[in-house]
């Protein structure tokens, strides 16, 4: 059993922005456990007797009554079942007490199995449900790093040094951040299902600093809350991530941000879309993160990390709104960012890029290339880096410029011929492309297929092959949509076909092969699949831990029916 916050059991006026304080005793069978938040230690006091049957009432739908009667003390009951187990086996009593105001009426019971761990000054505590055990460590030092990340970067969270994480059924939200605790559906302990969930953690784990320490003055303020949960989750990756798994990371944040981007602003989202919605989802959270990201571009390193420290000392244990956070910022720049928030917060639509350019031999056996970067937006102003790649050198050669209107001027020297002009080749601007429309299109098609909406999914992706026939990512995708389906034959042709097209990235060299592999082992013929495997062991990537699967799958035939799928790269096509 479990209540939220969100479920609205709990009388309040504003959604997110109400806190209060709060005396809550919680009554359950022996034997449970009932976990929550406490500004005081917790007491459980045992006591003979059983609960009342009569109602079958669960515990949600108890405290929710208790809510409606307008107190704040709510006793919650069990389900019917658990009820009657306990008769003549006594009761306990849990107290939670919130002397300082917050978002309260987020609390657990169940039988669970308990697991304390500690980082640092931290004491993560673990209530899962028997077969949940498997994960406890992994998810212990996600949460130990995040929790030690954040209070380095921005400071102490309101919470303390406690954190209890609790995991809940299906039937509600995959995560939820409640004051010192966060909620992981079953999902999450499920080994099967673990593909991008660690990050999920990583951002719920980062509202306690957003939303839980530092308050919304309403709920039209989410960005301050998910948004800015999201970049810190993303500002916590880019200091583990390397090489490839950066650029990953990167594209895969700009491409969600814009598969819904012209829907609604940052600003107006929660007032117009459903929170739980995929389009809410992509503009306050995917977008919200990187327009926290354009931010820091644009004031700098050292003034943005000032400013989220200032944001949160200043605001500690208030309720703050955007207008409160654009000032802080100004002040902290030194200079007015109101431009900045009225065209990336307040307002919709991206610019496009391009790079004219000539290249120029030089007297001393050098080449220059000079140019022009141009984009369609009237008073853009925002730094752009723009890239030379030349023969003969592995590293590019990077400068920034500061896009003041709709161009600005280049001049780039080489001593390799150069090869390409690329603008904001590290993916930190919010921008549109030939290859970026077709991804979003694309990224749409994957979120539908992790949703398992795989007719919806399919046809989006094929949506995007329509633009680009060549595509070798979409056709990647597609084929792992088919063997998700077991649908050998199809899935086959798709990675083929990844395998003939452009072969960007070019890491699909080595996991369509992988994949290819699977779908022969799973129609029972082990030479073919060997033979792909030993493919994508020749082509030396490693990418995601190519190699180590093809070793993992030359030792044991893959088997849908019992082996945990190999995490594939599935969201990246950078």
């Amino acid at each position: 059993s479990y209540l939220m916050y969100a479920s609205r059991w709990f009388p309040f006026h504003d959604y997110a922005a109400d806190r209060a304080t709060a005396d809550i005793t919680i009554t359950a069978p022996a034997g449970t456990e009932v976990v929550g938040y406490s500004d005081e230690p917790t007491t459980q006091l045992s006591s003979e007797g059983s609960l009342s049957t009569a109602s079958g009432a669960t515990a949600t739908t108890a405290a929710r009554a208790s809510g409606a009667a307008g107190t704040n003390r709510a006793v919650a009951r069990p389900p019917a079942s658990a009820s009657s187990a306990s008769a003549g086996g006594g009761v306990v009593r849990r107290r939670f007490v919130n002397r300082q105001p917050t978002l309260v009426g987020s609390i657990a019971a169940g039988r669970y199995i308990a697991r304390n761990m500690r980082f640092g000054n931290y004491e993560v505590q673990f209530y899962v449900q028997p077969g949940g055990e498997g994960r406890i460590d992994r998810y212990g030092e996600v949460i130990g790093n995040a929790l030690q990340f954040y209070t380095k970067q921005y400071g102490a969270p309101a919470f303390g040094t406690r954190f209890v994480v609790a995991q809940i059924d299906d039937a509600s939200l995959d995560a939820y951040a409640a004051p010192g605790m966060q909620f992981l559906s079953a999902r999450f302990f499920d080994p099967a299902r673990q593909a991008g969930l660690e990050e999920r953690v990583q951002r719920e784990t980062a509202i306690q600093w957003w939303g839980m320490t530092v308050g919304l003055k309403s709920f039209d303020d989410a960005w301050l809350s998910q948004g800015l949960a999201e970049w810190s989750a993303f500002a916590l990756r880019e200091t583990t991530l390397s090489g490839g798994a950066v650029e990953t990371a990167q594209r895969d944040m700009q491409e969600r941000a814009l598969m819904f981007e012209t829907t609604a602003s940052i600003l107006r989202a929660p007032s117009t879309l459903d929170d739980t919605s995929a389009a809410y989802q992509a503009i306050v959270y995917y977008k919200g993160a990187m327009v926290f990201r354009m931010l820091r571009e644009t004031m700098g390193k050292e003034k943005f990390d000032q400013l989220l420290r200032s944001y949160l000392a200043q605001f500690r244990g208030r309720n703050a709104s955007v207008d409160e956070f654009e000032r802080l910022a100004t002040e902290t720049n030194g200079d007015n960012l109101r431009y900045f928030f009225a065209r990336w917060v307040e307002g919709t639509g991206v610019p496009e890029f391009t790079a004219d350019y000539q290249i120029i031999r030089t007297r001393a056996g050098k080449f220059r290339a000079r140019g022009t970067v141009k984009q369609n937006f009237e008073n853009l102003r925002l730094p752009v880096e723009v890239a030379l790649r030349s023969e003969g050198e592995n590293d590019a050669t990077l400068t920034t410029l500061f896009i003041q209107d709709k161009s600005e001027d280049f001049d780039f020297e080489s001593t390799g011929k150069p090869v390409e002009v690329v603008v904001d080749p590290n993916n930190k601007v919010l921008r549109t492309s030939e290859d970026l429309r077709i991804a979003v299109v694309a990224r749409r098609g994957l979120e539908l297929f992790r949703e398992g909406q795989y007719l919806e999914a399919q046809r989006q992706l094929e949506e995007a092959l329509k633009l680009d026939k060549s595509n070798s990512w979409v056709y990647y995708n597609l084929g792992l949509l088919f063997l998700e389906q077991r649908n050998y034959q199809q899935a086959l042709d798709n990675f083929q076909a990844a395998l003939d097209g452009n072969l960007r990235p070019s890491w699909i060299e080595a996991w369509a092969r992988i994949k290819r592999g699977n779908a022969y082992d799973a129609q029972g013929d082990r030479a073919r699949a060997v033979n792909e495997y030993k493919r994508a062991g020749d082509s030396g990537i490693d990418f995601d831990n190519a190699q180590r699967a093809v070793k993992q799958y030359l030792a044991t035939p893959y088997d849908p029916r019992t082996q945990e799928q190999q995490q594939s790269a599935t969201g990246s096509n950078e």
